[in-house]
């Protein structure tokens, strides 16, 4: 696991493939989610949702999916549930399989790098697939505690293929990669709706127990001192309104219990569980800082790159960090180094690798 360095304190004042927003028009109450920003015309859509009809060469993707290679954050002690939880909701939801296919075959293209053109095609056509076949099935039905458990779990198995798309983009510019962070962001937040929507049946169903480890981590206050710079950052920081402090605050303890998981011992799956719920986690205030370009918010972004670093072994993740770090550096400048100081040790010293 990591050292702990002390990040140093600032001793002056600081001067997918994405996918088009979810709506929430649809009857009865759940969020539909639109279809990806690949670069695909309308009139071609038909055609790539037949071509994505189920056959035998995506058998392979159903053989080579395990809940662990998507979920490697989930307590080793909820993992055989989980393939339970999975192989059951694949027999009633469809559009849930078909997710699977598209998210084992995005993994694929990128652990079997040879296949990769395959693989991301089946990526594309498959979950443009799933997300009309999901589309279809909201618009008709009600919800109730049998069928909010693979709405959930789709809507899960999405926002985890978004940001594997998103991490993997590799842009000069850093507004080019902030526009497709926040199509990321704006999506997920979108896809918040439908747990929403869900929520009152989710706490009779199959889900209790994850929503359980959920709700301990996601209400878990941070103990170490890695995020200090950050407070130090917004207690400087004068033009903020309260709502928006109060949401830094809520980016800040969701960042410092992922630098406490990350650095526990013993290691344990949790430790990356910062990594893929931080922009979940982030409030809309927050979020508006980024769309405002706000160099405060772009040392935040930084501090979430850390982790993305220290969990570079992931097939999700890879060299995205340091990448992402060197950029917004880059951007902010010299005045900003001293914030950045602890984000350029981690990927200059290099201490961690899995």
């Amino acid at each position: 696991m990591p050292e702990r360095p002390s990040p140093p304190l600032n001793d002056t004042p600081c001067p997918s493939q994405g996918f088009s927003p979810g709506r929430a028009d649809s009857a009865p109450g759940f969020p539909h989610v639109s279809h990806p920003a690949h670069p695909i015309a309308a009139d071609d859509l038909q055609g790539i949702v037949a071509s994505a009809e189920i056959n035998f060469d995506h058998m392979e993707l159903i053989i080579k999916f395990k809940v662990s290679h998507h979920f490697p954050d989930l307590d080793r002690e909820l993992e055989d549930y989980s393939e339970r939880l999975n192989s059951a909701s694949m027999l009633t939801a469809p559009y849930y399989l078909t997710e699977i296919l598209a998210l084992s075959a995005r993994r694929l293209s990128i652990v079997e790098p040879e296949k990769a053109e395959k693989y991301l095609h089946y990526a594309v056509t498959l979950q443009t697939k799933a997300i009309s076949m999901y589309n279809q099935y909201v618009s008709s039905v009600k919800i109730d505690n049998v069928n909010c458990v693979p709405i959930i779990q789709f809507a899960s198995l999405l926002g985890r293929h978004m940001l594997i798309d998103m991490l993997a983009k590799r842009e000069t510019d850093l507004d080019l990669f902030l526009e497709h962070y926040l199509e990321f962001v704006r999506i997920h937040s979108g896809i918040k709706l439908i747990v929403h929507a869900a929520w009152p049946f989710l706490i009779d169903s199959g889900m209790k127990g994850f929503l359980m480890w959920a709700a301990s981590l996601n209400t878990a206050h941070g103990m170490g001192n890695e995020c200090d710079p950050l407070r130090d950052l917004i207690s400087q920081t004068t033009d903020l309104d309260a709502p928006t402090l109060e949401a830094c605050e809520t980016v800040i303890r969701t960042l410092q219990v992922g630098f406490d998981l990350m650095c526990a011992q013993p290691a344990q799956n949790n430790r990356y569980w910062a990594i893929f719920s931080w922009s979940v986690a982030a409030p809309d205030e927050f979020t508006n800082l980024l769309v405002q370009r706000r160099p405060e918010a772009l040392v935040f972004l930084a501090y979430w790159s850390v982790l993305l670093h220290y969990s570079r072994d992931q097939w999700q993740v890879g060299p995205s960090g340091a990448y992402f770090i060197n950029m917004i550096s880059q951007h902010l400048g010299p005045e900003w180094s001293s914030y950045m100081s602890y984000p350029l040790s981690v990927i200059s010293v290099d201490p961690f690798l899995a």
